[in-house]
């Protein structure tokens, strides 16, 4: 999630644990223990794209990484003078913040090497959005709370009711799924690779990706809280594949080696960007959910074959102010998904 949120939590779980043991910094401490794993975005290159893409959430959000990160974010106040008689609780208060950091992303739709370097699957649940205020604010209070009134009471209800509001995600992806496999049904499409990914808010809009011979479909799914979901069609693009690269750019060793990161990066999901020449996205994350206009991607050269990061330009990305008024207000554009069943049915053809 958003480093915010990780430095909430991070602080959240180091004062449940430690407040009596370290009552005047374990909050801190476990802060800055829950953000540094996110310095890893310091890690790029300006003449290559997929630098950015390996390394962030690579080895420092490792389970392996952790009592190493955790010591280096404790260094810096095993100097202070005020926890001279303290070391101990110090180390352990930027470990126990430290490894809140990459099971939380793990919920996200990123994607997290949690594994390395045993493995580089990228976990990711799907579960809850990189931002997401409900889970945010009750468990900032919470920190406040406890640092105000030295009560570990705040803080433990806090973790309690944002994990079970992590769950209640797993619960609304289990519905954006089945309405996923009702929405392919309907029109005849048999899923071979699917994934249903929640939206920046709270647990509301969700983008469902699926393919289906060799095409990807992209739709927008609102996952009311109390209604029945509702479904906003989206568009569809034939899956790329690098045999459907410029011949010069299959040609270019270079070129090959960075297609394949950034198929392993976007889980396979990519695709052409409407309106750009040589260029393919990242269909996991778009400006809107049902659509296929994403925010990054890389754009070959014709010519010499060279792949460069493509980047949406200002006029091709949503308006945040429109997103969040849909967020509050809802969307009239989408529909019950029964009436768009009963829509399909009569033309169903199968792919």
């Amino acid at each position: 999630m958003d480093s915010i949120t990780q430095g909430i939590l991070g602080a959240a779980a180091a004062q449940a644990v430690l407040k009596k043991r370290l009552p005047r910094g374990a909050g801190v401490i476990g802060a800055v223990g829950g953000v540094i794993p996110d310095l890893d975005v310091i890690i790029h290159s300006f003449n290559d794209p997929t630098v950015g893409w390996v390394f962030h959430r690579h080895f420092t959000h490792s389970l392996f990484f952790i009592p190493f990160g955790g010591f280096l974010a404790a260094l810096p106040f095993l100097f202070m003078p005020r926890f001279r008689d303290h070391k101990r609780e110090v180390i352990l208060a930027a470990i126990i913040g430290y490894a809140t950091h990459a099971p939380l992303d793990m919920f996200t739709s990123y994607g997290t090497q949690m594994f390395w370097p045993f493995s580089n699957y990228r976990v990711k649940l799907d579960w809850i959005g990189i931002v997401d205020p409900v889970y945010s604010i009750p468990l900032a209070i919470g920190v406040f709370l406890t640092m105000r009134t030295l009560s570990m009471r705040p803080v433990r209800i806090a973790l309690l009711l944002t994990s079970l509001y992590i769950c209640f995600g797993g619960w609304q992806h289990h519905r954006g799924v089945v309405v996923q496999q009702r929405l392919a049904e309907s029109r005849g499409h048999r899923i071979e690779y699917s994934r249903v990914m929640p939206a920046p808010g709270w647990l509301v809009m969700w983008r469902s990706v699926y393919v289906s011979n060799g095409r990807l479909y992209s739709d927008g799914i609102q996952a009311n809280w109390f209604r029945s979901p509702r479904v906003l069609p989206g568009a569809s693009a034939d899956m790329t594949t690098f045999a459907d690269l410029p011949v010069n750019a299959q040609a270019n060793p270079e070129t090959r080696r960075r297609f394949e990161i950034f198929h392993w990066f976007a889980d396979g999901l990519i695709a052409p960007i409407p309106g750009e020449m040589d260029a393919y996205g990242d269909m996991r994350i778009t400006s809107e959910v049902e659509s296929l206009s994403p925010l990054w991607g890389l754009k070959f050269n014709a010519v010499t074959g060279e792949a460069l990061r493509w980047s949406p330009s200002a006029t091709q990305t949503r308006d945040v102010v429109g997103i969040l008024r849909g967020l509050v207000l809802g969307d009239d554009r989408y529909r019950p998904l029964s009436e768009l069943e009963a829509l399909d049915r009569p033309r169903k053809v199968v792919n």
